[in-house]
């Protein structure tokens, strides 16, 4: 069992609570997490606070140096990833790669970025020497909280946008990945400057004392985590005056008609129902398919569904599904389920443990929009059909449209998908589970009040000046 600590201003540092973190692969303990007391977590808030260095970085050869310690170790965090998350190999590795994609290629994305100050005019005073600026500065103390369901590359996006735009920052990372979280932080100490660390933390503590404590001290919060506690966040920032980004659950819902590769948008939507075991915020959770083809689309969705090997995941293992977190998701969807037609699942979690499911699906009628409603995460779809506009009412009253989908090759039906959709993040031809390392964020109510833009913008400060430029 790995015992992890705190690294604090480039320095290892303990406390005298701990909590242990078991693995949903076999509910063995995996690691035993250093908890900094509230007192303690309040002294770093403090510390970090008053560090008045804000230069952007332009250097870019200490992530050069942390791509390799990943490529050089990437068994170990692909090993980690599988018994912390209990996602399967391929899972695993391509979280480590992206996450080495990420570190060699951040100044190309960052050249990509337009970061100048925008000067306009004052249109209405001739004469006038007076412009309007738009532009920014760093934030100063940004804290962060990050789930367990993306480890590695969901606190090195943060990490290192936050750091390279000015900032310091402070991240609580899950628990429950904390031996992933270690090994990162091997590698930041072998990589980053004695420089770049000061201005670096990653704190274990419990999540309330870490909210409260943030909205106390930070300058920007960035909420990732459960929906259930988005709401109080944001409304304990406006009450602190602290600013408040959030992003929380969500999902996918997908179209599919009459003009699309039948088989291909099934195949893509059955790995966007497994990928992760389901536990992504754009896991598919509705596909509407027309009704002309709804049938061969399920004969060919369900074929592969019932192909699924579900079992635990493990380096060379080739199963499909891992588990799911906790044994009560598994109990949840179990139940879910239970409210509508089946067709394909069990009633009972699979004999490798409480928290292992096969993929369930099950068939809606054009009535049954409440499961968009239903709180589940994991590998849960509902599928139905539609015929003329049918499919409308279906992404307008989805609450968590994080990303909606279509496969289509009507240009007619995409343009008024694109026109109906809410959702932020929009996908067309493709599995809407794949993103890359480098794509614009952005959460939907009641997923996050967070405008999709480059993280690098999230973590600057935008403000007009307006001033005499003579």
């Amino acid at each position: 069992m790995i015992q992890v600590n705190n690294l604090i201003g480039g320095k290892i540092v303990s406390g005298k609570q701990f909590q242990k973190s078991t693995s949903p692969v076999d509910g063995t303990e995996v690691s035993k997490v250093n908890f900094l007391s509230e007192k303690e977590l309040t002294n770093v808030f403090k510390k970090a606070s008053v560090i008045i260095d804000r230069n952007v970085k332009k250097e870019y050869s200490e992530l050069r140096k942390l791509a390799q310690f990943i490529k050089k170790n990437r068994l170990k965090f692909v090993n980690q990833i599988i018994r912390d998350a209990g996602f399967v190999q391929k899972d695993a590795e391509d979280l480590v790669d992206c996450s080495i994609e990420f570190c060699e290629d951040y100044h190309l994305h960052i050249n990509q970025l337009s970061t100048a100050d925008v000067i306009t005019s004052f249109s209405f005073k001739k004469g006038s020497n007076q412009k309007i600026m738009f532009t920014s500065s760093p934030y100063g103390l940004i804290s962060a909280t990050t789930p367990r369901n993306t480890p590695l590359i969901t606190e090195l996006t943060i990490i290192v946008h936050a750091l390279w735009s000015g900032n310091v920052v402070i991240l609580r990372s899950s628990p429950g990945v904390a031996g992933t979280v270690s090994l990162l932080i091997e590698g930041l100490l072998k990589s980053f400057s004695k420089d770049t660390l000061s201005k670096l933390n990653i704190a274990f503590s419990d999540a309330k004392d870490f909210v409260n404590t943030s909205l106390d001290y930070a300058n920007l919060l960035h909420y990732v985590g459960s929906t259930k506690y988005l709401e109080s966040t944001l409304i304990a920032g406006i009450k602190k005056g602290t600013k408040v980004l959030v992003d929380g659950d969500g999902c996918s819902l997908v179209l599919v008609d009459s003009t699309c590769n039948i088989k291909e948008a099934a195949k893509a939507c059955y790995q966007g129902v497994i990928r992760c075991n389901g536990q992504i915020c754009i896991s598919i959770r509705v596909i509407v398919v027309e009704e002309s083809v709804y049938k061969s689309f399920l004969s060919h969705f369900l074929n592969l569904v019932r192909k699924t090997d579900v079992r635990p995941p493990g380096l060379n293992q080739q199963s499909d599904m891992g588990p799911l977190f906790t044994p009560s998701q598994a109990e949840n969807i179990l139940r879910v389920a239970g409210k509508y037609k089946s067709l394909h699942g069990q009633k009972a979690p699979l004999s490798y443990g409480p928290n292992y499911i096969s993929p369930v699906v099950v068939e809606l009628e054009p009535t049954d929009r409440n499961f968009l409603k239903e709180g589940v995460f994991g590998p849960i779809v509902g599928i139905t059909s539609f015929k003329g506009d049918g499919w409308k009412r279906w992404l307008k009253e989805n609450p968590i449209n994080l990303t909606d989908a279509v496969f289509s090759k009507d240009k007619e039906f995409i343009k008024e998908f694109l026109a109906t959709s809410k959702s932020p993040r929009k996908v067309v031809n493709l599995d809407p589970t794949i993103e890359s390392v480098f794509e614009p964020w952005g959460a939907f109510l009641p997923s996050g009040w967070n405008d999709v833009s480059y993280w690098y913008s999230k973590y600057r400060n935008y403000y007009q000046l307006v001033r005499d430029l003579k």
